[in-house]
């Protein structure tokens, strides 16, 4: 992989020697590609560029700013279909418009070594479409769907089908379907992206070996979902606001082994870390350590089955630190973690126990009030009586202090003032009316 990008650069310094440019006033891009020799070089002048195109030998096409390839939403904007091949500062739009036939702004089929950078796609279905092939790199590109769409009807950012050995990198991608998704592809590493507004920033089903790091995941529904894959590095990554009416999630983990989540900042979700199942087989590895995971409406939720470790994390102000749901078998092994609620001691031992919440475990619905005065009566109340409160999970060497420290909060903080508020004074408002509706009717 480390080879690739300086290849790449001997190889386009030999084709710029061989190259030649056109203006805008030769539109026919699929004549210039046939007519081209193989290994040259086509620039592109400022103009629109008829597609869609086949690219089926080896060439660089590089555009000059204002250089757009349009699709006419006639099936794909670009294919190719050939090894060693560039794409660079093209605007690539208009591919066919239904999402049941797959159609992508670039696809690359079958073909090794295809570099596609610096490029600003938008108005398709799928962005880059990946399929069976290998060596490829996918960098500094900026990437839209159909953005007026909802997010079921878009297409993927990246989508890699039975790929192996790509990079993804330094990519900007929203409102697409996923960011990147990944499917029964092998040794790809994803970084330094920004994805927003879509569905799963990344998605990997049926893969393997995959290094996910340093990259930024806000206000999409789900950050990072790990699915029936195994060989996962998650690290150093930011998952903010990843928030939806139906799943809201930093990092979802659905049978999937041999995982590290290590070093990132998961903070804004309805749920920081979703494990369904994981790892599966059983004798695998699962390992969450050194995250911050914080303002999350659930820390860490264990549904099904849950075996790992986690270490040395920071559990800061999340509503709910850890719920493992009602049925669930969870055998996690909690070790140097910093809790902000910590409470219960016995001896060295920190025992997550907090008696409200076996109530809201067993009525959800009261998670609503949660910021409200009849919430906070009620916590007392219980605390006073409870008698056997259930113990959710037992840290062996709890941390005195944050392992780190979060970043300061923007300018936009006032919002998180605001909410604060409101959630407060809104349930005490229902509860008054509550009670004045209730005196009525007696």
């Amino acid at each position: 992989m480390r080879g690739l990008v300086p290849a790449f650069l001997i190889l386009l310094g030999l084709l710029v020697r061989m190259g030649y440019g056109v203006g805008a006033q030769e539109t026919d891009l699929q004549m210039l590609i046939d007519n081209a020799d193989a290994g040259s070089v086509i620039t592109l002048g400022p103009g629109t560029y008829r597609g869609p195109v086949r690219v089926w030998k080896s060439l660089a096409i590089i555009g000059s700013p204002g250089a757009v390839v349009d699709g006419g939403g006639a099936g794909d904007v670009i294919v190719v279909e050939s090894d060693n091949v560039v794409l660079r500062g093209l605007r690539v739009v208009n591919s066919y418009s239904d999402v049941a036939f797959e159609p992508s702004g670039i696809k690359i089929l079958r073909s090794t070594n295809v570099t596609i950078v610096g490029n600003d796609v938008e108005n398709v279905i799928h962005g880059v479409y990946i399929v069976n092939s290998s060596g490829v790199v996918v960098a500094q590109n900026k990437i839209a769907s159909l953005r007026e769409r909802e997010v079921s009807d878009r297409g993927h950012g990246v989508y890699l089908w039975y790929t192996k050995g790509a990079l993804i990198a330094g990519n900007t991608i929203d409102h697409v379907k996923d960011g990147v998704y990944s499917d029964h592809s092998y040794s790809i590493i994803i970084a330094n992206n920004t994805f927003t507004y879509s569905r799963y920033g990344t998605h990997l089903m049926y893969s393997a070996n995959h290094t996910i790091l340093d990259n930024v995941y806000q206000k999409n529904l789900v950050g990072i979902a790990v699915m029936y894959s195994c060989g996962v590095k998650v690290q150093g990554n930011t998952l903010k606001e990843n928030r939806g009416t139906s799943v809201s999630e930093g990092v979802f983990l659905r049978e999937a082994c041999d995982v590290t989540i290590s070093r990132n900042l998961i903070v804004g979700s309805a749920v920081g870390i979703n494990i369904v199942a994981t790892p599966y087989p059983r004798d695998k590895l699962l390992l969450i350590k050194d995250n911050t995971i914080a303002f999350n409406n659930i820390g860490v939720v264990a549904a099904i089955w849950a075996l790992g470790v986690l270490e040395q994390n920071d559990l800061l102000e999340n509503a709910q630190q850890f719920y493992p749901t009602p049925g669930s078998e969870t055998s996690l092994v909690w070790r140097g973690n910093f809790w902000s609620n910590r409470k219960y001691q016995l001896g060295d031992r920190f025992l997550l126990v907090d008696p409200m919440e076996t109530l809201t475990d067993r009525y959800p619905l009261i998670r609503a009030f949660m910021h409200g005065p009849g919430y906070t009566a009620l916590s007392m109340m219980r605390a006073v009586v409870e008698t056997n409160p259930r113990i959710k999970a037992v840290d062996v060497s709890p941390a005195r202090s944050p392992h780190r420290s979060l970043p300061a909060a923007n300018s936009s903080s006032w919002n998180w003032t605001l909410a604060a508020c409101l959630l407060t004074f809104l349930p005490a408002t229902a509860m008054a009316l509550s009670w004045r509706n209730a005196r009525r009717t007696a």
